[in-house]
């Protein structure tokens, strides 16, 4: 998706989101990137659904009734934006799953950001990815923000999370993606932008060498591994930053787990949003968490930021 600022910036509004996070988010990226917004609402009730009920006249006149209640609703909090100078447009309709129709409208729009609100999910629904902003992770044409909640601060604080010891392409790509979202976003929002990558923990090979396994293995002691590979790593990231307005200065490794790590890394640096990526996985992958994007969610105290690789391609598209 080529996004320019006349793509929008799609907020899902959640009548749940009583305090407005991801609408007033949705608005400041609006207000820096110069681009439009929309008001996006899907409507959908359980109980005038099932083999029970026949599609009657009477029965689309109900749902054509909410969605008519849902667009004036979001008509009422289009109108002070409008007011405000934003170009706004507001869209609802009828729809189920709700992840399918906001990715849908994100195709239909060229999206340059979805913005939903996220709360903390119970454990079937992490285990499954029952939740809808769960499902987006995976599906999302354009970057997805969740939103934890409350406002940032002045000049807020962006990080993104990078991982160059891939060495296939698609994940090369995915870091330069990160990395451009991340300096474009934190440039128009005048933040302060780190960068971190987490490298593999040194635990497992301490165990594995006091098996006596790791210096024939590895062709040199575990402690020299290490920090041949953390260096490496740093040269890196470091060609990564090349050319980028992102100084060295803020590039954070940290050894361990992504999904341990990125969170301490967080709250370390008060960070207010987590830039991170998001690769599609196979049907099986996705039935079980797999995505370091999915195990942060729940894990970090500041909104996320997911963006998938170029050239990537949304499955209901």
């Amino acid at each position: 998706m080529n996004q320019s600022a006349a793509n929008p910036v799609l907020v899902v509004m959640d009548p749940a989101d009583g305090e407005g996070y991801a609408l007033a988010r949705a608005r400041l990226l609006c207000e820096a990137l110069g681009s439009p917004l929309e008001l996006f609402a899907c409507e959908f009730d359980q109980a005038m659904e099932g083999s029970h009920f026949r599609v009657t006249e009477r029965l689309e006149a109900a749902r054509t009734a909410r969605v008519e209640a849902r667009h004036d609703w979001l008509e009422s909090h289009a109108a002070p934006l409008r007011d405000a100078g934003l170009e706004v447009r507001t869209e609802a309709i009828y729809a189920n799953p709700r992840h399918e129709a906001v990715a849908r409208r994100a195709l239909e729009t060229d999206a340059a950001f979805v913005v939903m609100r996220t709360h903390y999910h119970e454990w079937l629904s992490r285990a499954t990815l029952s939740a809808a902003d769960w499902q987006l992770i995976r599906i999302c044409p354009a970057p997805l923000l969740l939103v934890k909640g409350g406002p940032w601060p002045q000049q807020p604080r962006f990080m993104a999370a990078v991982d160059p010891s891939h060495r296939d392409d698609r994940h090369a790509r995915l870091d330069h993606a990160i990395l451009d979202v991340a300096e474009r976003l934190g440039g128009a929002c005048g933040a302060e932008t780190w960068v971190a990558h987490c490298i593999f923990s040194m635990a497992s090979l301490e165990s594995a060498a006091s098996l006596s396994m790791m210096p024939e293995a590895l062709g040199s002691s575990p402690e020299q591994y290490a920090g041949d590979l953390m260096q490496q790593l740093r040269t890196s990231v470091l060609r990564l930053l090349e050319g980028r307005e992102l100084p060295a200065a803020r590039l954070r490794l940290a050894e361990g787990r992504p999904e341990k790590e990125l969170p301490r890394l967080v709250s370390e640096l008060a960070i207010d949003l987590l830039v991170t990526g998001g690769i599609s996985r196979s049907r099986l992958e996705q039935v079980f968490i797999g995505g370091t994007a999915e195990r942060l969610l729940d894990r970090i105290s500041c909104d996320l930021l997911v963006v998938k690789p170029p050239g990537f391609r949304c499955p209901i598209e």
